[in-house]
């Protein structure tokens, strides 16, 4: 079996690493309570999913630049992270234990998340999370 490789270098050893987003993915930071939900609704289809339980947060690895038209008015409490922001990365295979591992483990086929699918599973997790909120005047 022939594995394609990453277009990018994920930490070896046996330690998280900084590693920039912008360039292979952006990172779509969630707060655990609404990314738990969203990772319930996103189900099979998701990518890779990165959980920082220091910082109570789930980040999703997404194409660099496919939320730049999101609405973020809907979205309080999530970010993007682009081409100015790094990101703790633990070493493929680190999926339990008590610092940042891998949520949905990293698969060398699949480790972007499909915007648009990740984007409405936010919404409705917020929506049940939150409540309710009003779309923003254009």
């Amino acid at each position: 079996m022939t594995t394609r490789a990453l277009p990018w270098t994920p930490p070896t050893g046996r330690s998280p690493q900084l590693q920039p987003a912008g360039k292979a993915w952006d990172a779509v930071r969630v707060p655990r309570f609404i990314g738990k939900q969203a990772l319930g609704l996103l189900g099979e289809p998701t990518g890779a999913v990165i959980e920082n339980p220091f910082d109570g947060v789930l980040y999703w690895l997404i194409a660099p630049g496919a939320a730049a038209d999101w609405d973020m008015s809907l979205l309080p409490s999530i970010q993007v992270w682009g081409a100015t922001a790094y990101i703790e990365v633990p070493p493929v295979g680190f999926e339990t234990g008590p610092g940042v591992r891998w949520r949905v483990p990293l698969r060398y086929d699949r480790y972007l998340t499909d915007p648009a699918a990740l984007l409405a599973a936010l919404r409705t997790a917020t929506r049940e999370a939150l409540g309710p909120r009003k779309e923003a005047g254009r």
